[in-house]
């Protein structure tokens, strides 16, 4: 994973994550520094007992659970349930994610429990991921570049499909992409096997973002398939082509059920010199908002 600076989403640094020096695991790891956060984990990174460096992610869903004496609780009984559920859940994830052996995922070397949640100690990835890019340094992501990184993203798919995993996080800021332009697929934080009604409903809390979710990823009575990751992929490079993301599925629906056009522009249908045609129909197809009746 991407290594930042301190200073990085400094506004975003609370008392809630732990300091450095922290350690964890019988002092197996120790906590160098806090990296990054999100709305249900917080990341660290940290160093092994033989000075290996490691990514630590923590289970931390801050709108559900707070920090006492370093251990987590929910931030009332009526949360309870819910901080359980997402803990459950990563837990099953992630010891799922650590089986899986691809050179376009990232490896997770640990999975342990500690401080009333769980973490993944995974392997720390020399990149960086392909929003800052595309929003820093655009004129790296030639045509040749997104060629192969398609090619790479849609061989770490498969292979996780193929062993009935959704990764159902896929967006820009989930790829890293190496000096050498090798990618990787990290956060699996919202993965999923199988998915009754209970577990969507989770699932649509844990993860939706707006512009690369597809619609079902907002409801908790739709079905969700390798489609939906493949729709995901498809609104990823349609930013890394144009520079922002396609419009959000759930106004695409609406636009289709009230008889309008969709806002969605084919990339087929535009001019976007060096890049093979197949290539944007590939993305145009994948972002089929009703793929039932593409």
């Amino acid at each position: 994973l991407r290594l930042l600076d301190n200073s990085t989403n400094a506004d975003d640094h609370q008392i809630d994550e732990l300091p450095a020096g922290a350690t964890l695991l019988r002092g197996q790891y120790r906590i160098e520094k806090y990296m990054v956060r999100g709305g249900f984990g917080i990341t660290y990174l940290a160093s092994d007992s033989l000075e290996r460096q490691f990514v630590i992610k923590e289970c931390f869903p801050g709108a559900l659970c707070c920090r006492i004496d370093g251990k987590l609780q929910p931030l009332s009984s009526e949360w309870s349930a819910k901080y359980n559920a997402v803990l459950r859940h990563f837990l099953c994830e992630a010891r799922r994610v650590a089986k899986l052996d691809h050179p376009n995922i990232v490896r997770v070397h640990q999975v342990f429990e500690e401080n009333s949640t769980a973490y993944m100690a995974m392997e720390v990835v020399d990149g960086e991921d392909l929003l800052s890019i595309v929003e820093e340094a655009p004129e790296r992501l030639t045509p040749a570049v997104l060629h192969q990184a398609l090619r790479d993203a849609l061989t770490a798919i498969i292979y996780i499909h193929d062993l009935g995993i959704l990764h159902r996080d896929i967006s820009p800021d989930n790829f890293l992409l190496g000096a050498d332009n090798h990618l990787t697929l990290i956060d699996f934080g919202a993965a999923r096997e199988r998915a009754g009604r209970e577990t969507r409903a989770l699932s649509a809390m844990l993860a939706v973002k707006d512009g690369y979710s597809p619609h079902e990823f907002y409801l908790t009575d739709v079905e969700q398939t390798a489609a939906s990751d493949l729709y995901s992929l498809g609104a990823t490079f349609y930013h890394l082509v144009t520079g922002e993301a396609p419009p959000n599925s759930q106004e695409r629906v609406a636009a289709l059920a009230a008889d309008q056009d969709d806002p969605y522009q084919p990339l087929s249908e535009g001019e976007w010199a060096g890049y093979d045609y197949n290539f944007l129909v590939s993305i145009d197809r994948a972002l089929e908002v009703l793929p039932e009746i593409a």
